[in-house]
């Protein structure tokens, strides 16, 4: 689990760099960024551009579960430091609430629950009107503390 030691602005880097500005990703593509994080939590963002909008102008809700995936992913990876862990989701529901209005969507995730083979994570998402859009809670496998990292596997 995470101790008061951890240098959070160079964690947070070091997953910018891992995931929106190394490879080419899901993440990068539709422009999914990690503005903050702690100790068993993360906050994520998306602008609301034309390429993440529906045919009826509204954030696409595939934009909005890989929002909430990848929010609900960086708290539970927050919440195992010092390890690195291969995750992947197992699991998720999410209740769309409100059409999304403004420039861009805020997702805040916290970790529920983080054991030695699964963790959970809930995600609330607000537009910048600050309405809440949708809430989502993802289950996450983890692998084992310091598996190396394959390219298919975040």
């Amino acid at each position: 689990m995470t101790n008061d030691t951890t240098d959070w602005p160079a964690w947070i880097e070091v997953r910018r760099e891992l995931f929106e500005r190394s490879r080419v990703s899901l993440n990068q593509y539709i422009g999914l960024h990690l503005e903050a994080a702690g100790p068993g939590w993360a906050r994520m963002s998306i602008q609301l551009v034309p390429s993440v909008m529906n045919p009826f102008d509204a954030a696409h809700g595939g934009t909005v579960c890989a929002l909430i995936d990848s929010t609900a992913g960086s708290a539970i990876a927050a919440a195992t430091l010092p390890d690195d862990r291969i995750m992947g989701t197992i699991d998720m529901q999410v209740h769309f609430l409100e059409r999304a209005q403004g420039s861009a969507l805020i997702a805040e995730g916290r970790v529920v629950r983080a054991g030695n083979a699964i963790a959970v994570a809930q995600v609330e998402v607000k537009d910048d009107a600050g309405r809440t859009v949708a809430i989502g809670t993802a289950t996450f496998r983890l692998g084992k503390p310091g598996a190396q990292r394959h390219r298919n596997e975040d």
